[in-house]
């Protein structure tokens, strides 16, 4: 078959709900909430301006997707506006941003696994049983990456129905039994440097993951009209979603017990058994673990396409383009289980045994941040880029220039004062931004010149 992925294989309801898979509302409720409890009793508000940020964020890629549509995802978008050497640093900061997320996604199930089993039945169970169990339920969801684009996306939009609707019902019911209602959560009761560090770490962190159809341009059908639309509708639907989720977690746990929120890993779950019961929460727990698919499919089929383009590019071995009979990247996936299995067991090795049952916490929070950082940086590159290839001031020029001030205030706050384990994410980002620079400009002559300000070709 031709080395190209297939195109016109996924519409507009498709790219909705697989990128969706990444910005499951249900990992907010209890994962992302428990970063982004950071901003205390202003929670709520956090998620407010990282649907604000998002927006203004998503705005840049939506002028970039009418404009031009490939599997590079972020990269061709900075490629296409500033050249190959941009485009080869956002390559490799697509690549820690996504890998991150796979590793906190692991960390945080297994830190949930021991205690959220004990609060519910009192048995004690060990860690590593979460882990087999994420291990079994995440080789359907590589699978079906490596089936293509087609069974991942329909998939997604069964699980995510259910979900939805599983959230929105048992958020309702809590605000509704709670005597803790306030509109006080809206404001930075808790002060900036809290409600920013909570943006950092959590409310932003939850919407990111709308730029995974980015890379999905050359699968897509009309993918100038419908890459843009997605993400909009995207950011709409979680957008309320998260706001309907973190007011009902904060004033379900009470508003003056906020301080208490982060001490304990699994406050979703003390909140739905003390609102609606302990069966509901039992079923919250299961079906915590079955999204583990639809997390890791999404992930895995945006940084495959990132992989291959990456070698269709020169940015990496030719033999990570070769895609299977499916018309998936087959090489790019074995490439990217072999490093995520990696680093996922040597750093678990590493945060485990140095901080005992705290460690997945731990690395959950390092990672968590490590994700956030990296995505902020390649948003603010991709800002700069669309300035520098304007067609119209506002939406071109001054929306993106009003993100990225969005994100240098968040980053002033969110790395002044830093404590562990933030300042170990701060210092290994500062550490492989500065190693993939510089091999930017090693590789700059092997590097193909197919950017520059020429459009990327869109396949018909």
């Amino acid at each position: 078959m031709e080395n190209h992925l297939q195109s016109n294989s996924i519409s507009l309801p498709g790219l909705i709900f697989q990128g969706m898979g990444q910005l499951s509302p249900l990992f907010t409720f209890d994962g992302i909430i428990s970063v982004a409890a950071f901003a205390a009793g202003a929670s709520p508000l956090a998620f407010l301006v990282g649907l604000i940020a998002s927006l203004l964020t998503g705005n840049t890629l939506y002028q970039f997707s009418k404009r031009t549509a490939s599997a590079r995802g972020y990269y061709g978008y900075s490629g296409y506006s500033l050249g190959k050497y941009a485009a080869f640093i956002t390559s490799y900061m697509y690549l820690i941003y996504q890998l991150a997320n796979l590793i906190f996604i692991l960390s945080f199930f297994i830190m949930i696994f021991n205690p959220a089993i004990f609060y519910l039945t009192g048995v004690n169970i060990p860690f590593y049983y979460g882990l087999v169990l994420i291990v079994i339920i995440s080789i359907p969801s590589f699978y079906a990456v490596y089936r293509g684009i087609v069974p991942s996306f329909k998939s997604q939009i069964t699980i995510n129905l259910i979900e939805i609707i599983f959230v929105i019902a048992i958020s309702l019911i809590i605000i509704f039994t709670s005597n803790d209602n306030t509109f006080a959560v809206f404001t930075p009761i808790s002060g900036y440097k809290d409600l920013f560090l909570g943006f950092i770490t959590g409310s932003f962190l939850a919407y990111t993951g709308y730029g995974s159809v980015v890379s999905l341009g050359e699968e897509a059908r009309a993918p100038r009209k419908n890459i843009g639309l997605s993400i909009v509708v995207m950011l709409l639907i979680i957008g309320l979603l998260d706001l309907l989720i973190s007011y009902s977690l904060v004033v379900g746990f009470g508003v003056s017990n906020m301080g208490n929120f982060a001490n304990t890993v699994i406050p979703a779950f003390m909140v739905i058994k003390t609102h609606i019961g302990i069966y509901v929460s039992m079923f919250f727990l299961a079906f915590n673990f079955f999204i583990i698919y639809t997390l890791f499919n999404t992930i895995g089929t945006a940084i495959t396409r990132n992989l291959y383009s990456m070698a269709r590019d020169g940015f990496l071995p030719v033999s990570f383009m070769k895609l299977n009979k499916y018309g998936a990247p087959q090489n790019a996936l074995f490439l990217l289980l072999g490093i995520f299995i990696s680093v996922a067991l040597v750093s678990t090795m590493i945060f485990y045994s140095s901080f005992s049952t705290g460690g997945f916490l731990n690395q959950f929070i390092f990672y968590a941040a490590i994700s956030t950082l990296s995505t902020l940086i390649i948003h603010m590159i991709v800002n700069t880029g669309l300035s520098m290839v304007h067609k119209n001031f506002v939406f071109d020029i001054v929306i993106p220039a009003v993100s990225t001030i969005i994100i240098l205030i968040a980053l002033y706050y969110a790395v002044s004062g830093l404590e562990f384990p933030f300042i170990y994410s701060l210092v290994i980002m500062v550490v492989y931004v500065i190693i993939i620079s510089i091999l930017s400009i090693i590789m700059g002559t092997k590097i193909k010149d197919s950017y520059g300000r020429m459009p990327i070709k869109e396949r018909r």
